[in-house]
Parts: C-alpha cells; sequence; structure tokens
C-alpha cells in the first residue's frame, strides 16, 4: 500500500493524480488523514507522520484509526467516526503521546469524503497539536485552584479571628457571627471569579444573590426581582461574578451599600440577550463621582465585549443606573 492509497477520493479530481494530492495534502503543518468509511487510515500526510513520530507509515497503513489511540481516548475516536459518518462531522480533543512517547494533546475534526454523486468514499481527520495550549490552561487552573485555597484559608483565618474576640462577650457574640457569615458568603464571591463551577451549577437568581447579599447592610434595601430561570455557562457565570463584583465594590466604597439607599436588580432576555439591570439609590449624594467610570467600569466593559456583551451606565445626582447586555442565552 503507497502512502496515498485512496483511489476513490482521488478519482473525484480528474485533474490530479494521487502524488500531487499528497503533496498538497503534504503542505498543511496539521496532521492529516485520510480513511476508510471504517475508520482504516490509508493515507497520512509527511507533516503528520513527524508529528506522531510515525517513520514508516507501512507501519500504520490499514490499521483501524482508533488502535492509534490510547485506550481511554479510544471511545471518543470511535464515536466520532460514528457522528461524521452520520451527521457529516465530528470534533473532540484528547491526549495521544506519539510514537515515541512524547506526550500530545489533539484537538481533531472528522468530516465525511463524497465523490461527485454525493456518495460517501472515506473519511478525512485534521488534528491540530493543542499540546501547548491544554499546559497553559492546566498551569491556570492550578494557580487558580491555589489562589482560590489561599482566599478559602484567610477568610476562614479572619472569621476565626472575630469569633475569638467576642469569646466570652455575649454583648458581641451576635456581631461577630453576622461578620463571620458575611466573610463566608464573600469568600463564595471571590471564588467564583476562579471557579465558574464554585456553586456547582447556579440559576440566575442564586449567582446574583450570592454576589451582592454578602456586602449588604441593615442601611441598605436590596430587591432582587425574580429573574429569569436560564442555564448559564462557564464563561458566562465567570463574567457575571465578574461584573457584579465589581457593582457590589464601588456600591460598598461610593454607594447606597457603604451609605445606605436603595438597589432594584431586575432581569429579562429578549432577543437570547440577557438585559440585567442595577438601579441605585442612595443616601448620599454622588455628584462629586466621575462621569465617566473608573479603571473598574472600563474592565467590566472588556469582559463584556469579550462574550459580546456591553455596559450601560447613567449617572445621577444620588445614585447610578447599571444595565448589562449579554448575548448567548
Amino acid at each position: 500500500m503507497s502512502e496515498l492509497d485512496f483511489p476513490s477520493f482521488a478519482a473525484s479530481f480528474s485533474t490530479a493524480s494521487n502524488e500531487m494530492l499528497g503533496a498538497i495534502l503534504d503542505q498543511s503543518a496539521d496532521c492529516i488523514k485520510v480513511m476508510s468509511p471504517g475508520g482504516g487510515v490509508n493515507f497520512m500526510n509527511r507533516n503528520g507522520r513527524s508529528a506522531l513520530g510515525i517513520d514508516d507509515f507501512n507501519l500504520v497503513a490499514g490499521k483501524s484509526w482508533w488502535d492509534l489511540w490510547p485506550a481511554e481516548s479510544q471511545h471518543l475516536v470511535r464515536n466520532a467516526i460514528v457522528k461524521a459518518r452520520d451527521e457529516g462531522s465530528a470534533r473532540f480533543e484528547a491526549f495521544c503521546p506519539t510514537a515515541k512517547g512524547e506526550p500530545r494533546w489533539w484537538d481533531v475534526t472528522v468530516s465525511r469524503l463524497r465523490d461527485e454523486d454525493g456518495t460517501m468514499r472515506g473519511l478525512i481527520s485534521i488534528s491540530r497539536d493543542v499540546s501547548a495550549d491544554v499546559r497553559a490552561r492546566e498551569l491556570r487552573d492550578t494557580a487558580a485552584a491555589e489562589m482560590k485555597h489561599r482566599l478559602r484559608n484567610a477568610y476562614a483565618l479572619t472569621s476565626a479571628i472575630v469569633m475569638m474576640s467576642a469569646r466570652g462577650r455575649e454583648e458581641h457574640r451576635e456581631f461577630a457571627s453576622e461578620i463571620s457569615r458575611r466573610l463566608e458568603q464573600l469568600g463564595i464571591a471571590q471564588a467564583l471569579l476562579l471557579d465558574a463551577h464554585a456553586l456547582g451549577t447556579p440559576t440566575l437568581d442564586l449567582l446574583v444573590r450570592r454576589l451582592t447579599e454578602p456586602f449588604c447592610g441593615d442601611a441598605t434595601t436590596l430587591d432582587i426581582a425574580p429573574l429569569p430561570e436560564v442555564k448559564l455557562s462557564e464563561d458566562q457565570i465567570r463574567t457575571l461574578a465578574l461584573v457584579l463584583g465589581e457593582f457590589s465594590t464601588n456600591s460598598n466604597k461610593y454607594g447606597a451599600l457603604g451609605h445606605g439607599g436603595k438597589i432594584v436588580v431586575t432581569g429579562a432576555i429578549t432577543d437570547a440577550t440577557l438585559n440585567l439591570s442595577w438601579a441605585e439609590q442612595s443616601d448620599r449624594p454622588v455628584a462629586a463621582q466621575a462621569r465617566d467610570g473608573g479603571s473598574g467600569l472600563n474592565l467590566i466593559r472588556r469582559a463584556l465585549a469579550a462574550q459580546r456583551g456591553s455596559l450601560d451606565v447613567d449617572f445621577r445626582p444620588d445614585g447610578v443606573d447599571l444595565t448589562v447586555q449579554l448575548p448567548g442565552f
């Protein structure tokens, strides 16, 4: 069997020889394989063989594609073949070391190959080495886990000190318990910035409450209207955690949460876009505050823009109206 042995595929290209097709595919930096409908490997481009550490194609020619993968990934390969045959294409990411034992992660797409009559003649797979991205993601996740652990410990230590200070002082016990509860809730809110699944799979209502209520004192009325029952993606959770955390922090410094007043949070889904409104009225005038927003608002705008969202800000003498638009619902 030659390295380019897929006559049914080549026959649909009347002006190109097998050698020409092979030369074209060899130019790709990705690993390209042409397979039979059943998943037998008929061709692998030169760069693909190099990336997989395969010096002699004849060692893998005709083998089932999944047999080139470790046992824990083979079900993904088999499922991708079935889905590509049935639906036209499939995609997955999985670990597969090279033939020489070097660890690699691959982003893989599989598609049908049809002839001029529309008959499926085989499958084509394109695998891209994403090992560097996976390692960077793992490093980020490790750093986030360490930061979350440190934050949790810091809040726990502070809470313990507060409770210890109230020991034997009955008049301080209730106050210490309230501070301890708020520290615990703040820890959860901060953890959401690092781990979108810190609350499991939260509803929008639960997420908003966990990110705002820890900041609310007796002098502030926080009114959260019934919010849409929607499923949140990891990116949406992390974005909303940043947005609401910044709203609460700013309000605690300059507005109703820190100086008394009222906040009303409402939300609705329109045209697959979440419109979340934060209407704040402070007991302390805010006329002296900057009208163009500070670095915190700019950070929010950048985070929302990354999700194709936006932020509208309307400052008033006694407060501010903030409206978040986040698509993808």
